[in-house]
C-alpha cells in the first residue's frame, strides 16, 4: 500500500510533508507510513480517497486495477460523496424498537408514544424529547424533575 501512496504523491508531484497537509494529516504519520514503520490507518486512506477522488478504492486498498477510477454509474463507491440511492427513492426511517410512534390521523395532534422499558436502562433518565415535523418545525418536551410514571 505504501507503493501506491508514493505513485499518488508522485503523480501529484507532492512532498510527504505537503501530500500529508493535502489530506489533513500529521507530516510524522506520513512519515511513518512512506518508512514502512506504520500501515496506514483507515481514516488515512478514507482522507486520501476523498481529496483524490479519481482515485480507485480497489485500487488504493488492495492493488486491483488501475489508479483512476472509471466513472461508472453502476458501481457505487462508498468512499465518495456522492448519493448511492436515485433521487426518486424515498429513504425509508430507521426503526427504533425502543421507542413505537403512532400519528393520529388528525395533525394537530401530538403522536402518541409509548416507551418500552428495559432492565439495563433503568438508572437512565430522560431528559429532552425533540420532535421534528416536515415544516421544518420542532417541538421539545421535557421531564417535570422529581416526577415518575
Amino acid at each position: 500500500m505504501k507503493e501506491r501512496i508514493l505513485k499518488i504523491m508522485d503523480r501529484e508531484g507532492l512532498t510527504p510533508s505537503k501530500f500529508a497537509e493535502s489530506i489533513g494529516i500529521q507530516r510524522s504519520a506520513m512519515s511513518h507510513i512512506i518508512s514502512g514503520r506504520n500501515n496506514p490507518s483507515l481514516d488515512v486512506l478514507i482522507k486520501i480517497l476523498e481529496r483524490y477522488t479519481y482515485i480507485d478504492s480497489d485500487w488504493l486498498l488492495f492493488g486491483k486495477g488501475e489508479m483512476e477510477r472509471k466513472h461508472s454509474s453502476t458501481q457505487p463507491d462508498l468512499f465518495t460523496n456522492t448519493s448511492i440511492n436515485p433521487p426518486d427513492v424515498q429513504v425509508v426511517p430507521e426503526y427504533r424498537k425502543e421507542m413505537r410512534v403512532e400519528i393520529p390521523s388528525n395533525s394537530h395532534e401530538h403522536p402518541v408514544i409509548e416507551q418500552i422499558t428495559y432492565p439495563e436502562r433503568l438508572s437512565k433518565n430522560v431528559t429532552k424529547i425533540m420532535i421534528f415535523y416536515s415544516d421544518n418545525t420542532f417541538e421539545t418536551f421535557t421531564p417535570e424533575k422529581g416526577k415518575k410514571e
